[in-house]
């Protein structure tokens, strides 16, 4: 097949090399000039987990382009993968999807052969057929469905695995303006994909609830898992991760995001709750659900800054342990850490942040305000209380357990996600999330970082030290 993609940014790119690597010729083009220029010339301008590397083996069959309109003529599919921001109101922004329309649209006029304009990006439910099937039709002074196919075909990825995601999907939902158009989509996925997904074929308006919907219902089970957490800390003996890991097992739930720690973040899960309650609004229904998830999401946070403030006055010092969204990415949009740090330093708190990837984009967000640590263990030194955010598997890799601190001090260790629950702290005042006052603990020392798409990223250290930080000074 022939594909053009429209936006090389973080999925674009990553899409534009899956197919490419598989054998699809595919043409590229954005419009940031100084992006282009540096895929043409041969860098990797976006920061993805296995992208260099799949960027290579594609580049027999990959090439950008400056001349969007004849990149129409020459490929089958135009595929759109630009930004679409959210408003005041929730809403989605679809101001660059019709740029790349007014570019489609007149190409499409002199083209003979059936090509298909297919929507990647999340947009509102009813844009393409409100929206941007009439602008097509007016550009191109041709009919949709019959000379040229609409789809909507977002993705379900997460950054730090978008080329995983991609290559081996639970599901590839598409919404067709045809059956022709949809026909066509779904063997290039089979063709591209390593997995066999269920690809669910819809029309243009159901595939645009259902991108929706999917990424609400994911937040819910995220929300009722912290929910359960905060229930569960006030219970002695419980332990929310044993009763999220019971409850998963039941078919009906599936244990997939079924787990208790920080709230969700990152670009998609949070905006995509506000533009389904703007949605439910246009349609004349109050959401019930979505709002209370947001809230719940928000409360993480509230409890995490009660619990420290409970333990420490200001201007006592707190160190946070990972800033990115989630793992194995810089992505700092969103980040219930990031949210933290501003509530710690707004109550008076002093604080120092370490994150193997996303430092340099939390410095940007947050200013000159906390400490940045290029080294776990430098964010330790003198430190009051620590916090393990982001779960980053090499975090559970440092050697907590031999960590001293002179003069008896016993910093308060705060885990929300649990990786170190079961191991001996002696140093430290142990809190895990979720997990109920005064829980024994059972079983051998409990080990994490075992997810195979997870890769051991070793630590900025000028003089080659390990990760063992014996011995921390104040």
């Amino acid at each position: 097949m022939r594909i053009g993609v429209f936006g090389l940014g973080k999925l674009g790119l990553c899409s534009a090399a899956c197919f490419a690597a598989k054998g699809h010729q595919v043409v590229g083009f954005d419009s940031n000039p100084e992006h282009l220029a540096a895929l043409m010339a041969g860098a990797c301008p976006i920061r993805e987990t296995g992208l260099e590397e799949l960027l290579a083996l594609a580049r027999p069959n990959f090439t950008v382009t400056d001349a969007p309109d004849a990149m129409v003529q020459e490929t089958d599919f135009s595929f759109i993968i630009v930004p679409t921001p959210s408003r005041s109101d929730g809403r989605f922004e679809n101001h660059a999807i019709e740029e790349v329309l007014a570019v489609i649209g007149p190409a499409l006029r002199g083209k003979n052969d059936f090509h298909v304009v297919n929507i990647v990006s999340t947009v509102m439910p009813g844009s393409c057929e409100g929206s941007f099937q009439p602008v097509l039709e007016r550009l191109s002074g041709k009919n949709c469905g019959t000379d040229f196919g609409l789809a909507y075909n977002p993705e379900f990825i997460a950054l730090g695995a978008v080329i995983d995601n991609f290559l081996n999907p639970d599901l590839v939902l598409i919404g067709a303006s045809d059956e022709r158009t949809g026909r066509l989509l779904t063997g290039l996925y089979r063709s591209t994909c390593d997995n066999e997904p269920r690809l669910a074929v819809m029309s243009l308006i159901n595939a645009e609830i259902t991108k929706l919907s999917l990424n609400c219902f994911v937040t819910m089970k995220i929300s009722f898992a912290n929910e359960l957490a905060a229930i569960c800390e006030k219970i002695p003996g419980a332990d929310a991760a044993v009763i999220t890991a019971a409850l998963g097992e039941d078919s009906r739930i599936g244990p997939k995001c079924l787990k208790s720690g920080l709230g969700f973040g990152g670009p998609c899960f949070p905006r995509d709750n506000l533009a389904f309650q703007a949605f439910a609004q246009e349609a004349g229904w109050e959401a019930c659900l979505a709002p209370q998830v947001v809230r719940l999401n928000h409360l993480v946070t509230e409890r995490l800054l009660s619990l420290i403030s409970r333990h420490l006055n200001p201007p006592a010092r707190v160190a946070l342990l990972g800033l990115a969204y989630k793992p194995d990415t810089h992505i700092v949009e969103e980040s219930q850490s990031l949210h933290l740090a501003r509530k710690l330093m707004a109550a008076g708190f002093a604080v120092r942040l370490h994150d193997p990837l996303a430092l340099d984009e939390a410095r940007a967000v947050l200013g000159e305000g906390p400490a940045y640590c290029r080294n776990a263990c430098d964010c330790l030194r003198q430190t009051d209380a620590v916090a393990l955010l982001t779960n980053w598997p090499h975090y559970a890799g440092l050697d907590w357990e031999r960590m001293h601190f002179p003069d008896g001090h016993h910093p308060l260790l705060v885990d929300c996600w649990g990786i170190l629950k079961g191991r001996c702290l002696p140093n430290f005042r142990y809190f895990s999330l979720g997990l109920g006052p005064r829980h024994p603990v059972i079983g051998p020392p409990l080990l994490t970082g075992d997810n195979p798409k997870l890769t051991l990223i070793k630590p900025h250290r000028e003089d080659g030290a390990a990760w063992g930080c014996r011995g921390i000074s104040r």
